[in-house]
Parts: C-alpha cells; sequence; structure tokens
C-alpha cells in the first residue's frame, strides 16, 4: 500500500496529462529558466435530431506556451514571464445547427477568433516569502485566476469550461482568448486557503482585437474589480482533495440596460457579479494525486438589469482511475440550468408585442440575439475520456439542450461528439 492507503498503478505511458516528446526538451532548458508548451485541441460537434437542423461542425485550437523564469536567467528571485500564443479555426455548430448564440457545444469556439495567429497572455509575475504572496501583472485575462477550476474543462459543452458561463458572458470578465491590461495580488494565508484582488481593463470584445496586438486603450469603458477566497480541504487518511471558490466582481462601466434598449431613454447601470465553484473527492481510487470520484457544483448571479444571465447552476461527477487496468482513463457527467433575467424577457415580450420581424428561418430576432422570448434553460453532458497514449486523450461526447437558448423556438437538440487533446 502507498501514503494514501489505497491500490498502487503501475507505471503507465498511457497518462494523457504528460507530454509526447517534449520533457527531454524541457528538462535540458530548464536549467537555462525556460519551458515551453505545445498543445492541440479538436472539438467535433453534430445534431442529430432538433435544434436548428441537422449538421456538424469541428473547430481546433492549438497553443504555444513560452514560461521564462528569470531567478535562473539573471538571478531575479521570484521573477517569471509568460506568454501564450494560438491558432483557431472552424465552425460553430451552436450557430449553425443547434440555434443557440449563448451556450456553445464546443468550448474551444466560446470565445470566437478563428485567426491563424492570436496571441493571449503576455505577463510578469513576481513571488515573495516563498511564495508566500504572488502578484501578476501585464496582458492577461481575469478567468486565468479567477472563477478558475481545473476540472471545469474536462467537458465539451461551454456551460463549465473554463468558467460557469455567467461569468464569462459579460465583458468585464475578460477569458481566454481575450486578454486585457490587469493586474492580480493573490496572498496565501494557509497551505490550503487564499485570498486575491484584482483590476483589470473593461472593453468590448474582441479584446486585444482579432489577432491580440491591439494593446491601447481606446474604447476601454471602465474597470472590472473581482475578488476571491478560496479553501482546498484535504480529508483523512484517504487525501480527499478538494477546492472551493467563492468570488464576486463589479464593473464600473455602465451599460444601457434591457428595458432602455427597447423604450430608447437610455437608462443605463453597472453589472456586478457573484459566483462559488468546487469539487471534491469523495472516493480515491488509487495513489496519483487527482484519481477518484469528485463531485462538482458551482452556481453564479449576475446583475439582472444588464447581465445575459441571472442564476447559473452546474451539478456534476467526475471520476478518474476507476477501472484498473486504464487508471488514467475518465467519465463525466454535467447538469446545467440557468434561468434569463426577467428585465431582459420583459423587453423581449415587448418587441413581441410590437411586431418585432421575424428571420428567414421563421424565428424572432430579439435581444441578446435570441430567437424568441427567453426564460430557462436545462443542458446535459455525458462523455467518456480514453487515455490513447502519452498526452493524448479521445474523448466522445453526448450533449442535450432542453429549450434550446432559453426559449421554446426550436425543438430540444441531441447532440454527439468527439474532442480530443493532444499535449505534445
Amino acid at each position: 500500500m502507498n501514503k494514501f492507503n489505497t491500490r498502487e498503478v503501475n507505471p503507465s505511458s498511457l497518462d494523457p496529462t504528460k507530454s509526447i516528446f517534449s520533457k527531454p526538451i524541457n528538462d535540458y532548458l530548464d536549467k537555462y529558466g525556460i519551458q515551453l508548451g505545445l498543445n492541440w485541441v479538436t472539438e467535433t460537434a453534430g445534431v442529430v435530431h432538433g435544434g436548428r437542423r441537422n449538421g456538424a461542425d469541428f473547430t481546433q485550437q492549438i497553443t504555444f506556451s513560452v514560461d521564462m523564469d528569470w531567478e535562473k536567467i539573471a538571478g531575479l528571485k521570484g521573477f517569471s514571464t509568460h506568454m501564450i500564443v494560438m491558432n483557431r479555426s472552424g465552425r460553430n455548430a451552436s450557430a449553425d445547427y443547434v440555434g443557440d448564440t449563448q451556450i456553445q457545444a464546443q468550448e474551444v469556439y466560446g470565445g470566437g477568433y478563428s485567426r491563424l495567429f492570436h496571441i493571449y497572455d503576455v505577463y510578469g509575475e513576481q513571488k515573495l516569502w516563498n511564495g508566500r504572496v504572488d502578484i501578476k501583472v501585464g496582458r492577461m485575462s481575469v478567468g486565468d485566476d479567477f472563477a478558475h477550476s481545473p476540472m471545469a474543462c474536462q467537458f465539451m459543452i461551454l456551460s463549465t469550461c473554463g468558467h460557469p458561463r455567467s461569468t464569462q458572458s459579460q465583458q468585464g470578465f475578460s477569458d481566454w482568448p481575450g486578454a486585457v491590461w490587469g493586474g492580480r495580488i493573490l496572498v496565501n494565508m494557509t497551505p490550503n486557503s487564499y485570498f486575491e484582488v484584482g483590476a483589470y481593463q473593461s472593453t468590448p470584445w474582441p479584446q486585444g482585437g482579432a489577432t491580440g496586438f491591439y494593446w491601447g486603450t481606446k474604447g476601454t469603458t471602465g474597470a472590472f474589480v473581482p475578488v476571491e477566497f478560496g479553501y482546498n480541504p484535504d480529508i483523512g487518511k484517504h487525501h480527499l482533495v478538494g477546492s472551493i471558490h467563492i468570488g464576486a466582481g463589479i464593473d464600473s462601466s455602465h451599460f444601457q440596460t434591457w428595458s432602455s434598449q427597447v423604450l430608447n431613454n437610455n437608462k443605463k447601470d453597472f453589472r456586478t457579479q457573484f459566483w462559488i465553484q468546487s469539487y471534491q473527492m469523495i472516493y480515491r481510487h488509487d495513489a496519483i494525486d487527482d484519481h477518484g470520484l469528485f463531485v462538482l457544483a458551482n452556481y453564479g448571479h449576475d446583475s439582472t438589469t444588464t447581465s445575459t444571465f441571472k442564476d447559473f447552476y452546474n451539478f456534476g461527477f467526475l471520476d478518474r482511475g476507476f477501472w484498473k487496468d486504464r487508471a488514467y482513463d475518465q467519465i463525466g457527467v454535467m447538469f446545467t440550468y440557468y434561468t434569463i433575467p426577467h428585465t431582459l424577457r420583459h423587453a423581449q415580450q415587448f418587441q413581441v408585442a410590437h411586431g418585432a420581424p421575424l428571420n428567414g428561418n421563421g424565428v424572432f430576432a430579439l435581444l441578446n440575439g435570441a430567437p424568441g422570448v427567453q426564460g430557462d434553460s436545462i443542458l446535459f453532458e455525458a462523455n467518456y475520456g480514453f487515455a490513447a497514449y502519452r498526452g493524448i486523450m479521445i474523448m466522445p461526447v453526448f450533449e442535450y439542450f432542453h429549450h434550446v437558448a432559453a426559449t421554446k423556438a426550436y425543438k430540444d437538440a441531441t447532440i454527439v461528439g468527439l474532442k480530443t487533446n493532444v499535449t505534445f
């Protein structure tokens, strides 16, 4: 037995979290303070029943990262720099076939930017007092550090990856692949808890422009200030690990309210957000840190006068290491329920009552890009991740959209898909 008092796992060449061939390169570069990363994600989703129409789309993302440790390079204790560039291409199955403009069936397409080259993060990081304090400044996104969970992107639907959808639907909460000017200070209060606060530029999409090289302040409407408290439990002799984050953010920008957009009275309001994210291992299978049965639960709430979502709930399970002979396979299930602000719904009802036109598909084109008056929706995903080889995960996916786009404009959509993740 091992320190977790669980079954042993034989060394395996199938760990999808490892790299295929870059480890020897990075082992060599490490003494010079340099680490490189290369990752390729593909996502294919097809509507087989319901939705707008049947059909499938493919999208992909290639990312290249450079991390530099300036303590090794130039003796600058605790200082490092980080950069990520990417290529994105493909089509959006939710827009083409599902009929939902808010929830993407392929999370990779969630940020758009179908570009040959896009620069994302470029920032400096300073760690002080043996890592007790961590400071970041530069071009980055709120989502790099706030409302972030390593479990979120084990699913293909955008309701959880990389954050509860309600948080990233607002411009102030910038997220991959959109970067803004910002800074963040994190204090590790204990080995298991932290507090962080940040301040970020609030600017409309596309943040940084289509290629990510626009670093100016033109178009900036205000500042987004998030705070978050986190606790990472480690329970019992089996070390049942977990995490819970509680956070909030306020955007000082002023946005037209939903009612003002139909009444033309120019009424404006700011935006606030609140979130709780959690995952907890409830049963451990083996000695690998994240191998066990996890329960995942998230909640997000947004201000109702200007936001796309009101209340957003995720609840699911992720099980890793349950099969001894395939210890690196995983299975995931996620339920999502969300509601639309009543102010948005009333504005859409006003549009319909006053003769909102139908588009070419015989559905409305209302505020929020909705095909009808919005209310609530339920989303479901089940997937199985096959650890095909070291650095390679192949994941068949099933998704179901009940009340597509939180309306009854289309029949419920049944979607099948395939996600692959390759770490070179």
